[in-house]
């Protein structure tokens, strides 16, 4: 949990530091962004990142719930909603992050789910984020069929 609350702070502001400090290194890191593209490592993750700040901002995330932490040895998996307030920046030309977003503060509700090994890029027993997959929540309180 504490990667996850790091990873979580890191992206209100797009803070790369933290970014990597959550993230496993070197060529093992694998997400699925909110953009729906896929990243293959934190460096790309990182380009990503520089790139959206110039384009959008992401201002806070809150009202998460934990839908289930896992915890088997050295691998741990979790599954949460939250909320994420952002917007895009006033920019030139066609510059696009993937997601359309007005210029005024828009409340994204999204799901995600991270797997963690206690394992950094040298071997260190350090826990990383070693995958990530986000998509936005359903609209509406009932599932179909429910």
């Amino acid at each position: 949990m504490r990667v996850h609350r790091v990873w979580m702070r890191a992206n209100c502001g797009l803070d790369v530091t933290g970014m990597r400090e959550a993230f496993v290194g070197g060529g093992y890191f694998q997400g699925f962004n909110l953009n729906a593209h896929n990243y293959y490592q934190r460096d790309e993750w990182e380009q990503l990142w520089r790139y959206l700040k110039t384009v959008m901002a992401i201002t806070d995330v809150r009202d998460e719930q934990v839908l289930r932490l896992e915890i088997r040895g050295d691998m741990a998996w979790l599954a949460f909603e939250a909320t994420l307030t952002a917007h895009a920046l006033k920019v030139q030309g066609d510059a696009t992050s993937g997601v359309a977003l007005p210029e005024t503060p828009t409340d994204i509700r999204f799901r995600g789910t991270e797997v963690f090994v206690r394992a950094d890029e040298n071997g260190r027993a350090v826990w990383k984020m070693w995958h990530c997959h986000y998509s936005p929540s359903a609209p509406g309180a009932t599932r179909p069929g429910f």
